[in-house]
């Protein structure tokens, strides 16, 4: 499986920021998938514009749209920028180019309208792995929700990678493993207002239990959450309609026995904002679960 990268000057939400310099870290490919205004299949068939801004000049790319996976299905074209040529270059430059065909996962500029970004890792896939997105469409759209509390549920994308061609060692021991998992908690607004998500992991917000095949759980390391103090990047804005991930990637027992796994889910705040953030915090108790199987 490989893995998805994310600045880590942006973890207290998802979106990637063009201008920045940063490494990356891991995000699943749902999460980019569930944000962009448009999902699709094309090639950049002309350059069509360049716009100046922060003393550099970036390209400007009319994609020519074979299929639609997300947006309207009359779309036959979209405009996707990108960094031109400069004397200097980011960390985070993802450029583009003339003839370039895939699947493009694009979010809008922030300040030209009907231009968009593929500026994150994974937001251009080459058109041999258009099944693999579009299974992730599906596991997008299959995500058990729980139910809504104050116009927020909570869920869970579950991700495995096989071990058996491996040779895998427990304390020096060798284990015969079929996977490891990883899973992301998901949090989503179905109200129609804006609201915030406390996402500060020294309240021990979250909490997990590992059910296995046989009914029995199935210890957890949560490692140590750590101190520090609440700030206003801890708190996430979650517009309507929209879905963020909450804490981090949480790494599951490894798979040894072939079966249906639940991982039960619960999230609590009682926080408020108070003068760090304006608007709504949600605040409350809620419990969900993610199951999937291992054959």
């Amino acid at each position: 499986m490989k893995k998805i990268l994310f600045p880590l000057i942006a973890l207290a939400g998802w979106l990637a920021v063009p201008h920045a310099q940063a490494s990356w870290m891991y995000v699943p490919l749902e999460l980019r998938l569930a944000g962009a205004t448009y999902v699709v299949v094309g090639k950049i068939d002309r350059i069509v514009d360049g716009i100046e801004r922060h003393n550099r000049t970036y390209d400007v790319g009319a994609i020519k749209v074979s299929k639609v996976l997300k947006g309207p299905k009359t779309l036959k074209e979209v405009k996707v920028m990108w960094p031109g040529p400069a004397p200097f270059a980011l960390s985070t430059d993802i450029k583009h180019r003339k003839g370039q065909e895939g699947v493009w996962i694009l979010y809008p500029d922030k300040e030209e309208k009907g231009v968009y970004w593929a500026s994150f890792p994974t937001d251009y896939q080459r058109l041999k792995e258009l099944p693999k997105v579009e299974a992730k469409m599906k596991a997008l759209n299959s995500i058990a929700w729980s139910k809504p509390v104050g116009d927020l549920q909570l869920g869970a994308i579950v991700e495995t990678s096989n071990l058996r061609a491996q040779k895998v060692n427990v304390k020096g021991r060798p284990v015969k493993a079929l996977a490891n998992a990883t899973a992301y908690v998901l949090v989503r607004n179905t109200g129609k207002t804006a609201t915030h998500v406390l996402n500060f992991l020294p309240d021990q917000a979250l909490t997990y239990r590992f059910i296995g095949p046989d009914g029995k759980q199935l210890p957890i390391n949560l490692g140590n959450p750590g101190a520090g103090k609440l700030a206003k990047h801890h708190f996430l804005s979650v517009d309507v309609g929209e879905m963020k991930a909450i804490g981090y990637g949480l790494r599951l027992p490894m798979i040894v026995k072939p079966g249906k796994y639940t991982l039960e889910l619960g999230y609590t705040n009682k926080r408020k904002g108070g003068t760090l953030v304006k608007g709504a915090v949600w605040a409350g108790e809620l419990n969900g679960k993610a199951v999937f199987e291992v054959k």
